[in-house]
């Protein structure tokens, strides 16, 4: 039987990003291309189970994992969407490292509860998917730096465009990169916004 629930760990694009994002997405012509609805953008850390059934202790389970603090936010950079076979999606464009960083201090804090994250032969890939089918076009330049404030547990109901978030953590922010007193050699310090 196909699993009807995924579960999985990621960040939720704030209300306001996600229609800004959405307005930057080429006109769509045709019925091949179903966009996401904006409330559903997110990006994917990992899937951490899939069930026929609604999982009753899982968001127990990852929350005691998480008890003891998160490893810091970092900063996602974006750098365009693009076209895919299987449809639309924003790709980052630069180091992950800092992602990298955060997305195995997570799957270090989950494996002592028996909680492994599923699909990652590929290795990480950090993107947004906008919507799924056919839809050519151009890449489209995009450049945000993202830092998420929060880490979702969302239960996904598989084939119905729904996302659930059953727990937000808020993440940590990233460490400072200077002291006070060099302030004037550097550049304006990013905003840690969502």
């Amino acid at each position: 039987m196909s699993p009807m629930f995924r579960y999985f760990l990621g960040f939720q694009l704030a209300a306001d990003r996600a229609g800004w994002l959405a307005r930057q997405l080429p006109p769509v012509s045709g019925d091949l291309f179903a966009g996401l609805k904006p409330q559903n953008y997110h990006l994917t850390l990992c899937t951490i189970d899939e069930t026929s059934v609604p999982h009753p202790f899982l968001r127990q389970r990852v929350a005691k994992a998480f008890e003891a603090g998160l490893p810091a936010a970092g900063s996602i950079p974006f750098g365009r969407i693009v076209s895919r076979d299987a449809g639309a999606e924003l790709v980052t464009a630069g180091s992950i490292a800092a992602v990298r960083q955060l997305y195995e201090g997570l799957v270090a804090l989950l494996a002592p509860h028996g909680i492994a994250p599923w699909y990652r032969q590929s290795g990480l890939r950090p993107h947004i998917t906008l919507g799924y089918g056919r839809h050519a076009f151009d890449p489209v330049p995009v450049a945000w730096n993202w830092t998420p404030r929060d880490l979702v547990l969302i239960e996904s109901h598989v084939g119905h465009s729904r996302h659930r978030v059953l727990q937000r953590w808020q993440l940590p922010a990233p460490a400072q990169g200077a002291f006070d007193f060099m302030d004037d050699a550097l550049p304006p310090p990013l905003r840690y916004a969502a």
